[in-house]
């Protein structure tokens, strides 16, 4: 079970930005925290709300989300473009395939953002959407939520129950969500965000898919702790 930006995608600070930068033009709101770990739940739908009702005392109304959704999008697009697309992270292209063409493994996608700009943000990286099952936030507020979603369907698309589940994910909030779920977890992370990983307790950790043969072993482990 995969995230998406700065797991499969070199998408963060486009995605950031973005969603700043349509807080500014829409509503004029400023003095945003870009600390993501400060709102409840690190998920598009979970950090407009609280920005909300922090700045005007009430929850957004659906017309307020969807206008935010499309201006955020459109400038995702924007950025997207001016800087030649969304590029993938190394080597995730070629994993993915690999795991999706084993008969050993079942690939789902669960991230923080809304479903728009998720599949727009994968689809410019070239990765396939079409058939791969996927919850976001449009699906729920919390990580927890949006993975048990993703699993559910997951095990209805491959129309099997799955025991065994590995999130990969690159935020603190993945692993801390992986964990409350009950999942194994594998980081996707370079330098000092590394380093806040392995704090937090994770075991295998890459900077890229490079490396695909170790990062297939790890995934062994996790699945099969006993190996």
């Amino acid at each position: 079970m995969f995230d998406i930006d700065g797991t499969l995608t070199e998408s963060n600070d486009l995605d950031n930005q973005a969603f700043l930068q349509a807080l500014s033009e829409l509503w004029d709101f400023s003095d945003v925290s870009d600390d993501w770990r400060s709102y409840s739940h690190v998920t598009d739908a979970c950090i407009f709300r609280e920005v909300f009702l922090q700045k005007l005392g009430r929850p957004p109304s659906a017309l307020e989300i969807d206008d935010f959704q499309k201006h955020f999008l459109k400038l995702l697009t924007e950025g997207a473009k001016v800087n030649g697309g969304i590029k993938p992270i190394s080597g995730a292209l070629t994993l993915l395939s690999g795991l999706i063409q084993s008969s050993n493994h079942a690939v789902a996608y669960a991230g923080g953002s809304w479903t728009a700009p998720a599949r727009f943000k994968l689809q410019s990286a070239h990765f396939p959407t079409q058939t791969i099952p996927y919850a976001f936030s449009d699906d729920d507020e919390s990580r927890e939520g949006i993975m048990a979603i993703a699993l559910a369907r997951a095990e209805r698309y491959y129309d099997q129950p799955f025991r065994n589940v590995v999130y990969v994910g690159d935020g603190i909030w993945d692993i801390h969500s992986a964990r409350k779920s009950g999942y194994a977890f594998i980081g996707i992370a370079s330098g000092t965000q590394a380093d806040v990983l392995f704090a937090e307790g994770a075991t295998h950790i890459f900077p890229n898919y490079e490396d695909s043969e170790r990062f297939l072993a790890a995934l062994a482990i996790t699945v099969n702790p006993n190996r």
